[in-house]
């Protein structure tokens, strides 16, 4: 069993790169104009199976460093199904709501950290995945899309628990998908840093990021797409894990 959690390192404009797996990379950058990083991705290895989560803080990092880690936990039981999930990310609302948040919190003034999320499980050619948020999955082979998970503008933390500020409940906003994987596909998970390097406007597409599936050596993929993320300005953190099944 082995487990990682990256960014170790906040040097901006540094590179964080870690090779799990022949096949897996996990990676991050604070960028080269923001001051902290509020990303967090990691990985939990167990036999055959394994675990990645990746978060997007917001406010803070704390949230997202809370919740990768409740999902890369040893003996952390995946949800089998929707109502599954929504029972565990209450439970992760929750902790949120009691660390940061009080029931009376002025909604213009309150910004307690929050996060959006997608933790995928993989075993075998069964991969499940719970999204919450707009962190992004894609799925691509030999440079083509093939899933795309949609996603909300909405984060989790003490908002969220109390709907304010438009956050929507976890009942709504869960996402809960399984996907069948063929040898050779390559499934990305990023923050909203990757494809808006320059902040919060559309940059890198999706059908680039895919492009890059053509190529063998997950190594080269991950180095070409951080490539275009400093090419573009890396205005904000950008994280992502790649893995090729």
């Amino acid at each position: 069993m082995k487990k990682v959690i990256v960014p170790t390192i906040t040097k901006k404009g540094f590179i964080e790169k870690v090779r799990i797996l022949p096949n897996l990379i996990l990676g991050a950058t604070i960028g080269l104009v923001k001051s902290i990083n509020e990303d967090s991705v990691g990985c939990l290895r167990d036999g055959n199976s394994i675990r990645i989560c990746i978060a997007d803080g917001h406010w803070g990092k704390k949230a997202a460093e809370m919740i990768v880690d409740h999902w890369v936990r040893k003996g952390r039981v995946f949800p089998n199904g929707r109502a599954e999930a929504i029972s565990e990310v209450q439970k992760i609302e929750q902790k949120l709501f009691k660390l940061f948040g009080k029931n009376n919190m002025d909604p213009n003034s309150d910004f307690t950290s929050e996060a959006s999320f997608i933790v995928m499980q993989f075993v075998g050619e069964s991969l499940k995945v719970i999204s919450y948020g707009d962190c992004r999955l894609l799925i691509a082979k030999e440079g083509t899309v093939k899933t795309k998970l949609t996603t909300k503008e909405t984060w989790l933390g003490a908002f969220s628990h109390l709907g304010l500020r438009k956050r929507l409940s976890v009942k709504n906003a869960i996402k809960f998908k399984k996907i069948k994987v063929i040898k050779g596909d390559f499934i990305f998970l990023f923050t909203d840093g990757v494809d808006q390097c320059v902040y919060e406007k559309d940059t890198i597409s999706f059908n680039f990021i895919a492009g890059l599936s053509k190529l063998t050596d997950i190594n080269k993929v991950f180095d070409k797409l951080m490539e275009e993320v400093f090419t573009n300005g890396a205005q904000d953190n950008a994280s992502v894990a790649i893995l090729r099944y």
